[in-house]
């Protein structure tokens, strides 16, 4: 019997298999700690992409508000006819020289 060989292998797959309900369960904390590491990694990641859209969403909305008063701006109605009168020599017209058109 001294001489007799011990498969290791074999005995390990034994030994485990007898307590399969423990290995069980040791595997399932394993691989659930796995996947709360995974989703705390992915979380993190989405937080900062929210956390960059919405850095990037208050400057469009600033420039948004610069660019509503620049319009302001430049469509008054004091500015038009200035740059009117200026560049294009443009004038009132007179109530004399005014010619109505009647379409029939």
């Amino acid at each position: 019997m001294a001489d007799e060989r011990i498969n290791l292998s074999r005995e390990i797959f034994v030994d485990l298999w007898r307590h399969k309900v423990q290995l069980l369960l040791c595997v399932s904390v394993l691989v659930t700690a796995f996947v709360v590491i995974l989703v705390t990694n992915m979380t993190r990641g989405k937080t900062s992409q929210y956390n960059e859209l919405m850095a990037e969403r208050d400057s469009l909305e600033i420039e948004w508000r610069h660019l509503l008063l620049e319009q302001g701006t430049l469509a008054e109605h004091s500015r038009v006819a200035g740059l009117a009168m200026e560049k294009l020599q443009m004038a009132r017209p007179i109530v004399t020289t005014e010619k109505v058109i009647i379409e029939p």
